[in-house]
């Protein structure tokens, strides 16, 4: 699973990281959860586009926006039969979703221990996702959801399950462009780089906390 997130790093980062414009009122970020407007990166005819998106993915034909809530995370596993998934994955309604680190939380007994996991010597990289429109007499709303894999082994200490992360323009290209759905499925797997993973305060728990202490270690236990 994959429930909250950071992306702190400045936008002409972003910009030059992702190659895309960068032309959205923009804050650093040190607790994005679900339910939350998020910048994510799509493709189009024109090139690549920055779109303020919430996450909680809400499939087209939903009845209600209630869904969202409940479809933060796409199971890699299953994003090509699951309803909610399958037209996005097929249909290039793929996205990057830009982070510069995700928290999970070690569970011991009824003790639970946040943990932030950043990528060493990338300032930005991006979780692959899938978004969709759905639309309402109110008006459109443009929603994501980020697929989620097996733990790699530096992550099993942690939790059974990662986001799928894609950290340099190769992969960029193929999940924005590609149609061949085979090549894509093998992007889906787990991240075989280094990761940082350390604990942080407890602050993080909740959502309303959204402040640089959040992504410091904590070392007094």
């Amino acid at each position: 699973m994959c429930g909250r997130f950071t992306l702190t790093a400045a936008p002409e980062t972003i910009s030059k990281t992702f190659r895309v414009p960068f032309d959205i009122p923009y804050s650093p970020r040190y607790n994005i959860a679900p339910g939350q407007d998020v910048p994510v990166i799509v493709g189009d005819e024109s090139g690549r586009l920055l779109k303020v998106m919430c996450w909680g993915l809400i499939p087209h034909w939903a009845k209600d926006a209630s869904r969202g809530s409940k479809l933060i995370n796409a199971r890699a596993e299953t994003v090509l039969t699951k309803p909610s998934f399958r037209d996005s994955f097929r249909f290039r309604r793929r996205c990057l979703v830009p982070a510069d680190g995700f928290y999970e939380w070690k569970r011991e007994g009824k003790k639970s221990t946040p943990y932030r996991i950043a990528l060493p010597g990338k300032e930005v990289f991006a979780f692959a996702g899938l978004w969709d429109r759905w639309d309402s007499p109110e008006g459109s709303v443009f929603s994501f959801t980020i697929i989620t894999t097996e733990a790699n082994e530096s992550m099993k200490e942690i939790h059974n399950r990662m986001p799928v992360i894609l950290s340099d323009e190769e992969e960029y290209i193929e999940w924005l462009e590609t149609g061949d759905l085979r090549a894509l499925k093998k992007i889906l797997r787990p991240y075989e780089g280094r990761l940082h993973i350390y604990p942080v305060s407890k602050l993080v728990n909740s959502p309303k906390n959204d402040m640089p202490e959040l992504i410091l270690e904590e070392t007094a236990r």
